[in-house]
């Protein structure tokens, strides 16, 4: 037996505000990787350019946006 009632409706999930990504210059390369769980999200010559790019960007391992 289930010790309390099954819900009705589907419970939100709690909302966390999304973590700006991890920026590392290797080698000349920006590189934009999910703070979670290190996904590279994307790769840019320009720090401003990785950044725009990993702000649209969702990491698909943990799904978790980049940015809102």
């Amino acid at each position: 037996m289930h010790p309390s009632p099954y819900p009705t409706q589907p419970q939100p999930a709690p909302t966390q505000p999304p973590q700006e990504p991890a920026l590392h210059l290797l080698g000349g390369i920006w590189i934009a990787s999910c703070p979670t769980c290190g996904f590279q999200l994307a790769t840019a010559r320009t720090q401003p350019r990785v950044e725009r790019r990993a702000a649209r960007r969702i990491c698909p391992v943990c799904c978790q946006a980049a940015r809102p």
